[in-house]
């Protein structure tokens, strides 16, 4: 079997998922549910130790000698490659005016913006707004599900997990990646470079994350846990959740999910 079948098998379990979830209300997970703790935290500590080693100091070496512009640069272009991705589970959502919105947005950056290193839409009036299938199965009622500590990406949980990959296997950029050498050191540089411009932008709230927590780890995990139930429901209140909801602006996860942040 072929990687196009096996990205065909799993955008099409995924939708499975969806219509068997259609008449449910979005889910809002009120518990950490973490049945694999002590992995977690080991995985935890790795990534802590790729962040120290490699992601922060390069995070440094970026604010240090990329001017302002250049910045905003990188991260309208990272930003830029996810649109596609954002319009397509706008529309599984049953959002078409924001799916709209996404799709204008990729266009308009992707041609006046300059391949998306100028964010044009926005000053057009049209704001960013991330969306992933994460977001689109909690949106249905599907559950948070254990936590996971991801390598590399951070902290996740199985419906994310499964919506990362998802999201992966449905993003234009993939198949355009595995068909041309250009396409692929945009797609990927873009990615990594995203990364990096979310770890020099979050520093001050992850070092005062580390400083004020008793277990950075499990306020990391909270933080997470309280991030997703605002963001499936696109920024509204979340049901019953007594927690510190200020948390939830701590970390500006919506712009990309790639971070080895947590150590």
């Amino acid at each position: 079997m072929n990687l196009k079948n096996i990205r065909a098998l799993c955008v099409g379990a995924s939708l499975s998922v969806l219509a068997a979830c259609a008449s449910t209300q979005p889910a809002q997970d009120q518990t950490d549910f973490d049945p694999i703790e002590p992995v977690n935290r080991v995985v935890h500590n790795v990534n802590g130790a790729v962040d120290f080693l490699i992601l922060y100091p390069a995070a440094m070496w970026y604010g240090d000698i990329a001017p302002q512009p250049v910045k905003n640069s990188v991260r309208s272009f990272a930003n830029n490659l996810g649109e596609p991705i954002n319009a397509i589970n706008a529309l599984l959502q049953g959002d078409p005016d924001q799916a709209a919105a996404s799709f204008q947005r990729f266009i308009v950056n992707s041609t006046i913006g300059l391949l998306g290193f100028n964010d044009v839409a926005t000053e057009f009036g049209i704001p960013y707004r991330n969306e992933d299938f994460g977001q689109t199965l909690g949106h249905y009622g599907v559950g948070a599900g254990p936590y996971i500590v991801l390598p590399l990406f951070g902290p996740s949980n199985l419906r994310d997990t499964t919506g990362l990959v998802t999201d992966y296997m449905m993003n234009p950029f993939t198949y355009g990646a595995d068909n041309s050498d250009k396409i692929a050191a945009a797609y990927y540089g873009g990615t990594v470079a995203g990364a990096v411009d979310f770890r020099y932008r979050n520093n001050d709230n992850i070092e005062q994350l580390k400083q004020t927590s008793l277990d950075y780890y499990a306020a990391l995990r909270s933080l997470y846990r309280q991030h997703r139930n605002s963001v499936i429901r696109n920024g509204g209140p979340v049901m019953n959740d007594g927690q510190n909801n200020a948390m939830n602006a701590s970390f500006d996860f919506d712009d990309q999910k790639a971070s080895t942040g947590d150590k």
